[in-house]
């Protein structure tokens, strides 16, 4: 299955669980505020003025830090502090994240000159970088170790609150289990949902997704890998069995049914791509069932809202495979004799977008006009190009001259080109 690139990003509608907007301003002191919660910000910050408000059992502190915009937030109930967040250059992030970030899809993005920092109470410190592409913009999460955590498209254009990155506790039963089981993990975050709760842990240097039902039962864990670390025994079978592939993703499942893990290896051979699965001891299996998500709807795992999207804009499709990651749900079809990737959001099945290739001779015309102008009749001809639809509009990214990309709409304007 394609992996959300540089390109697939021209999209809206995206909503997404870890960050949620607050249209409440923030408003002076009203006498709502504990003491204790005054006291302990003047411990942190000093004399510093700051506007007050209420928000979602959390009274929030907006001030000035260092020069920069700052946020605080503090548990009613307890007066306990939570999260704060401030800004640093960009140019001052820890280098681990730096690192991680000049290697990933994003580098090439415009990046805003600061950083938001998120220092949480008893959990990992976050580094968000803003990037922005075509007008959109994107949040990229990392830990101070150089971990991604999330990637969240900014669907609406307002700040984020950053109100899903708030502390929580776990249970002591899912604590007591996530402790046995990976001893001195980091927990990043939580995210509690009507049929369970889902964990976000660090561990071995590697991020970790465990689920756990309304019961607190385990179901199942994902280990991340992408390209950092991979086994020895992931890539002996890929150069034995597919020497003319090179790994793009890896990720490691564990189930109560299957304790010793499989590996789910995303392969690509230029535009190719290719999904395949392997046992701990390296033999390939098929598709095990717990890696089709089953999160609501029906018995195949495809959700009801989704089906009514499909059925709506690509009649008489057939679905061919699923997957879930990271706030995304990608249903692979088979529609108008193409193969088709469809991209929902997880959290209320909006659509997000659709891409599959197609070739350069079925480019609309005024896409094909630009090119010839551009680059010559004979420069991209003989190519696939990608297709991605959106909420937004339709765009195309063509290879020319077998040396550069060129994201092009649908009324043949050119948006960037990619040497």
């Amino acid at each position: 299955m394609k992996k959300v690139s540089f390109w697939t990003l021209l999209i809206s509608g995206m909503l997404t669980l870890a960050a949620c907007s607050n249209d409440n301003e923030p408003t002076n002191n009203d006498g709502n505020v504990p003491q204790a919660v005054l006291d302990d910000f003047q411990t942190r910050f000093g004399d510093t003025r700051a506007s007050w408000s209420i928000q979602d059992g959390y009274a929030v502190a907006n001030f000035t830090d260092d020069g920069g915009e700052a946020t605080a937030w503090y548990e009613l109930n307890s007066a306990s502090w939570g999260m704060t967040k401030t800004e640093i250059p960009f140019a001052s992030l820890p280098e681990a994240v730096n690192t991680a970030f000049s290697s990933s899809t994003y580098a090439s993005w415009t990046h805003d000159d600061t950083v938001d920092v998120l220092e949480r109470n008893g959990v990992p410190t976050l580094y968000v970088i803003e990037v922005n592409n075509a007008g959109l913009e994107f949040d990229i999460c990392y830990t101070e170790d150089g971990i991604m955590i999330s990637e969240e498209v900014d669907s609406d254009g307002k700040p984020n609150d950053y109100t899903g990155y708030l502390p929580q506790a776990p249970t002591t039963g899912i604590n007591s289990w996530i402790e046995q089981n990976y001893p001195g993990a980091r927990i990043v975050d939580i995210d509690k949902e009507d049929n369970g709760t889902e964990v976000e842990i660090i561990y071995d240097n590697s991020k970790y997704e465990i689920w756990f039902d309304k019961s607190e039962t385990w179901q199942r864990t994902k280990r991340e890998y992408g390209k950092r670390n991979i086994p020895d025994v992931v890539t002996t079978f890929v150069n034995t069995n597919y020497p003319n592939y090179r790994i793009d993703d890896v990720d490691q499942y564990f189930t109560p049914d299957n304790t010793e893990g499989y590996y789910c290896i995303e392969l690509e051979q230029g535009d190719r791509e290719h999904k395949v699965y392997m046992d701990a001891a390296g033999n390939e299996i098929q598709r095990p069932v717990s890696d089709i998500p089953t999160d609501g709807g029906d018995s195949q795992g495809t959700l009801k809202g989704i089906e009514n999207v499909l059925n709506e804009k690509y009649p008489g499709y057939r679905i061919t495979d699923r997957d879930f990651d990271d706030g995304l749900i990608e249903i692979e079809i088979r529609h108008d004799g193409k193969e088709k990737d469809v991209y929902f959001t997880h959290s209320d099945e909006t659509w997000v977008y659709t891409n599959y290739d197609i070739r350069s001779s079925q480019l609309p015309e005024a896409v094909k006009s630009t090119l010839n102008n551009k680059y010559g009749t004979h420069s991209y001809l003989d190519e696939d190009a990608e297709c991605y639809e959106t909420p937004k509009g339709t765009y195309y990214e063509v290879e020319v001259w077998d040396e550069m990309d060129v994201l092009l709409d649908e009324t043949g304007e050119i948006l960037r080109i990619d040497d």
